[in-house]
């Protein structure tokens, strides 16, 4: 293993750090989504399964190989997504932060499974070009990993059928970055095709709320 003590100490908090910060953006769910930074070419630290992001410590981490997911050490249990995240950091060397996650705009397109265009020179710059989405998969199948991989090739961005959104940069502030361009670049994007739907000149989500109901309620 490559990393000193202190570089691992500092990535773990990382790691906690993103997960109390994703919650304070409202850019997770609970205790949905997990993230990931690279320790060297062949491990990374990732989230444990199903913990409270307040609640978790930099302790509880596990290190993770990333050529090879069933082997780990420390730490409680990793995310079973933990795979997606080896396989990016494998086929992306230059990749050292990964988040997967449910905000709720990205969601939406997500769950709808519509490709985002570029809204903006700055998703432009963070993203490299629309987001696409992935194949649908169960969590932790391969199918799924499949897919996200194959969506992510030349982006930092992708969404992940019916399952959220994947995010990755050269660290975790640029994870981030991405992350919220995403979230409001989708927003701006449902925001423009309920206007056009609706014909209206001024956005509201009670004007998409209705009007989603007027199309497709019972």
């Amino acid at each position: 293993m490559a990393w000193t003590k202190e570089e691992e100490l500092r990535l773990r908090k990382v790691i906690k750090d993103s997960g109390v910060n994703l919650l304070k953006e409202n850019l997770v769910q609970g205790t949905w989504g997990n993230t990931a930074v690279r320790l060297d070419e062949d491990h990374m630290l990732v989230t444990p399964t199903g913990l409270d992001y307040v609640a978790l410590q930099p302790e509880d981490m596990p290190v993770v190989q990333i050529s090879d997911t069933s082997v780990w050490s420390d730490g409680k249990k990793p995310t079973s997504e933990r795979k997606i995240h080896a396989a990016i950091m494998a086929d992306r060397p230059e990749i050292n932060a990964t988040i997967h996650s449910h905000p709720v705009w990205c969601s939406v397109l997500a769950s709808a499974r519509i490709e985002l265009p570029v809204m903006s020179d700055e998703m432009q710059k963070l993203v490299g070009g629309p987001a696409r989405v992935g194949a649908y998969g169960l969590p932790g199948t391969k199918k799924l990993k499949e897919g996200t991989v194959a969506a992510m090739k030349d982006r930092n961005a992708c969404f992940m059928a019916n399952h959220g959104v994947f995010c990755a940069g050269k660290d975790m502030d640029e994870a981030f970055e991405i992350i919220r361009i995403m979230e409001k670049s989708c927003r701006e994007y449902i925001k423009q095709c309920t206007l056009k739907m609706t014909g209206q000149l001024e956005y509201s989500d009670e004007l998409l709320f209705d009007y989603f109901v007027s199309k497709y309620g019972r």
